[in-house]
């Protein structure tokens, strides 16, 4: 087992050099036109607007907004590593929050629209994206844009990455953002008002014993630390690939000790989300298929990845 599991992040590594350095050579002539979105954003109840020059826009049916404003938006600190084409977003020092709170009071625009929409050409980059210290990869299929030196990300990737509740309504053209910190605010402001669940009307709560798992929701939550898993690992190798292709003999030899790591870790931490499926499962008296169907996937990208060895040689 462990043997196959090796061979699993050794796939993520293949797949990753296969899918990263075509996209690096033909980047410059994949660039495509799309029209602007006109949208209404709105985030922990202030209506902004995007910086002259920013633009949203649709592209194979998902939304794209500046990863720069959108952080700003969510009061995160963003860095640009021109070396190692990294973006770095996270919690801002103090320093950083006063500069952030300026930004946002210039954005704030009482509900006025965006300009009218326009064409716009839209170029594919390469580059990390790091949450909180935490590389995380983009979905398949799915690619960073560059606009007049703005990095442009996927809105649910976005979402999904920095934790925050972000949406997007086609029927009103909008994009609001609520962070944990606002949203916190806004259910303290309920306290006392008799709402809060479990409440009696004699001043004490009856005690629940809370209710087991279910089994989808176990199979759902392993299904989903998998998937990311996998996304961080692959975007932990990736980050390799361009300093191996550029370094001397010293500098490769130092990074295939560094991805050699990586993979023990991405194996050693695969292991354990399997392992601790089956137990919680077993626990609550579930039958194991999910576990089967892991391996038979594993099973499936294996062979894949092996068959992309075989052509590489």
């Amino acid at each position: 087992m462990m043997k196959s599991l090796r061979h699993y992040t050794l796939m993520l590594l293949i797949v990753a050099l296969c899918t990263v350095l075509p996209l690096t050579a033909g980047a410059a002539s994949s660039s495509v036109t799309v029209k602007t979105q006109v949208v209404n954003l709105k985030f922990d109840g202030q209506s902004l607007a995007l910086p002259d020059g920013q633009y949203a826009f649709m592209y194979q049916d998902r939304t794209y907004i500046p990863v720069r404003f959108i952080s700003y938006a969510l009061q995160k600190s963003v860095k640009w590593d021109q070396k190692t084409s990294k973006v770095t977003v996270a919690e801002p020092t103090a320093t950083e929050k006063e500069a952030l709170a300026k930004l946002l009071a210039g954005a704030v625009t009482g509900g006025a629209q965006p300009a009218t929409s326009k064409s716009i050409t839209i170029k594919p980059v390469q580059a990390t994206l790091v949450f909180d210290g935490q590389a995380k990869a983009l979905p398949t299929g799915q690619s960073l844009y560059s606009i007049n030196n703005s990095i442009y990300v996927p809105l649910r990737f976005m979402s999904e990455a920095v934790g925050t509740d972000i949406k997007w309504d086609q029927k009103t053209n909008s994009i609001t953002g609520e962070s944990a910190a606002y949203k916190a605010a806004q259910a303290g402001g309920n306290n006392g008002t008799g709402t809060n669940p479990g409440a009696g009307t004699g001043g004490g709560t009856d005690p629940v014993e809370p209710a087991n798992p279910t089994k989808a929701s176990i199979e759902a939550a392993a299904t989903a630390k998998l998937n990311a898993l996998e996304a961080n690992c692959a975007a932990t190798l990736q980050a390799m690939i361009n300093p191996y292709l550029t370094g001397d003999a010293a500098t490769k030899e130092k990074i295939k000790q560094e991805a050699n790591k990586a993979v023990d870790q991405c194996t050693a931490d695969f292991n354990k989300i399997v392992a601790d499926t089956t137990a919680e499962l077993t626990k609550y008296g579930y039958s194991l298929e999910i576990i089967d169907a892991f391996k038979a996937q594993f099973e499936k990208d294996l062979k894949q990845g092996m068959d992309i060895v075989k052509g590489l040689a």
